[in-house]
Parts: structure tokens; sequence; C-alpha cells
């Protein structure tokens, strides 16, 4: 009896997690914004893989563990229609998400400097609990040996992308299928979440004439809703020198304080790691957050004939106002 209503009370209150969890949190969330937004795909002159392992809590018993792994681009990487596919694993305890989806945005020129990007990512996730793992009151009790419970969904997530080379804002709508699709099992349990993400670019010493090291500083925002769960914003301010090494400061509201430092290699291979410490009243049982994601350019936008003669006129005009500047010194 006893063990019944041990089984009983951890079934229900899985399934009063599940309908209220967020989904995963990533402190650099600009390096992973195509998990945030299915509208960044495309966005880039390039085509990409990624993939991000973040190990939560450490030392925390049944911690969850994320994984993220993706790839996306553009046709010819002329950064007008995006495609994309991506696979997400989350862990915690004895459950288990793990999900597949598919994308496509379409990218249009608003003016000379601004774009709107317009994404939609659908997808299939499997919800798992591995029964067998419980711990329960009754040691040696064999009731859930080789029980899993398992529940399915159909997902799908939409989203903008207003981008310029000074400034970003976008917002995303997950999970929008939610309660209305009823032949799956576990689509009742899902929630809309809303997700915003915004920031500018500030360059300093960026006229290579200088020669000086280039600086961009890089404030952004994240902010995050999903009912009944309050609102939870997290900040970021990155710094990039060089174009090449960046390191940032992280803050995640009454939640966590972190720092993220990464660098390019060899222009198409980039590495970065992250930390954050939780704030909250788990503090004393765990080691904080590590992630650490690895991204990789597999091809790259090449410039037209007619790109390559503008740039060339442009240098030829920049060299002859310098040297009619000089001139007028002498």
């Amino acid at each position: 009896m006893k063990t019944l209503l041990i089984i009983a009370f951890f079934v229900v209150g899985c399934s009063t997690f599940a309908s209220a969890q967020q989904r995963a949190v990533y402190s650099n969330f600009l390096m992973n914004d195509f998990y945030y937004n299915p509208a960044i795909a495309g966005s880039k002159e390039i085509h990409q893989a990624n993939i991000t392992y973040r190990n939560q809590w450490v030392g925390f018993d049944g911690a969850p563990s994320l994984i993220l792994g993706n790839f996306s681009g553009s046709i010819k990487n002329e950064g007008k229609i995006g495609y994309g596919v991506s696979l997400v694993s989350e862990t915690a305890g004895i459950t288990q998400n793990t999900g597949v989806y598919l994308n496509y945005a379409h990218h249009f020129k608003l003016s000379d400097e601004l774009k709107l990007g317009l994404g939609i990512q659908p997808g299939y996730m499997q919800y798992r609990v591995k029964l067998y793992d419980a711990q329960l009151a009754d040691q040696g009790d064999e009731v859930l040996t080789g029980s899993v419970y398992s529940a399915s969904a159909v997902d799908v997530s939409t989203g903008f992308h207003l981008y310029s080379d000074k400034f970003f804002l976008m917002g995303s709508l997950h999970h929008m299928l939610g309660k209305s699709v009823q032949f799956t099992s576990y689509n009742s349990n899902l929630e809309f979440h809303y997700t915003a993400i915004g920031g500018f670019n500030i360059n300093i010493n960026a006229d290579p004439k200088t020669k000086k090291m280039p600086i961009d500083i890089q404030p952004s925002f994240l902010v995050r809703y999903v009912r009944p769960v309050p609102v939870q914003w997290t900040a970021m301010l990155k710094t990039t020198f060089n174009k090449k090494y960046w390191a940032g400061l992280i803050y995640r509201s009454d939640d966590a304080i972190g720092v993220s430092v990464g660098m390019e290699i060899a222009t198409q291979f980039s590495v970065g790691y992250g930390f954050d410490y939780t704030l909250s009243g788990l503090s004393s049982y765990q080691g904080g957050s590590h992630e650490i994601m690895l991204s990789y350019v597999i091809s790259r936008k090449k410039p037209s004939l007619a790109e390559k003669d503008d740039e060339l006129n442009k240098s030829i005009l920049d060299e002859l106002k310098k040297s009619i500047e000089e001139n007028k010194k002498n």
C-alpha cells in the first residue's frame, strides 16, 4: 500500500512539474540564439554547426543536464531564405525530454541597414520518466523494475528577428499548439513560452587605419515567461577584442551570476565556456553550472566580382582622400 501511494504521488508530482517547467536555460544565450528563436536561421551569410553542453548545479543529485546541437544556413549563403535542424536533450533526475526540430525562416530587407526575419520551427518531442530509478521507501520492492513512463507531443515555435549592424531585437513563442492537439499524450502538459532578446553593438577603434585593436561592447538581455512561473530576465555585457576573443558578465534575475569567455580559431571554429553560480536556496548544495559551446562555420558567402570592384574602388578613394589631407597639412 505504501508503495502504491508513493507511485501515485510521484506520477502526479511529475505531471504538475512538467506542465509548469520552463524550457532549458543557457547562460550564454547569444551563442544559443537559434534555440530561443527560429527566425535566427539564415540571418548570417554562412552555414554553421553548433553544439552546447550544460551541466547545471554540479554536485546536486539529479541536477539538470542539457545538450543542444543544431545546423543552420541560408540558400547560397545569401541571408534570405534560412533553414536548419536541431536536436535537444534535457535530463533532470529520472526524467528526460528529447526533441527534434526543423526550421524555416525568410529575411526581408527593410532598408540598406535594417532587415527583418520571420521563422517557424515544427518539431516532435518525447518525455520519458525512468520509474525503475525512483527511490522508494520500501527497499527491494520490484514493482517499478523495468518500467518507463513515456509520452510524446508535436511542437511548433515561431518568431521574428529585427536586426542591423548596430542592434537586434527578437521575440518568439514556443509550444504554440499547446493543449489544442488531442491525438498525442503530452501536448496537454505544454504551456506557451514567451521569449524576447535584444541588444546593441558599440564599436571602439573600428577604423583599421588607426592600427589599434578593435573592441566591440555588446549589452544584451533575455526575458522569458511561462505560466505560472514569474517573469525571468537575464542581462549580459559582452566585450570582444580584435574580433576574436570575448568575455562577458551575466546576471539572471533572483537566480544566478556568471561569466562567459571564448575565442575564434582560424575564422571557422569558435569555442566558448560559461560558468554561473546560483543565488537561490540551492547555493549551499551545488558547485555552480558549467557550459561548453562549440561552433564551426562550414561555408561563407563569397564576394561577387561587383562587390570586389566596389571594395577596390572604396580603398582607392580612401587612399586618395588620405593623400589630399596630408598635402593640405604640408
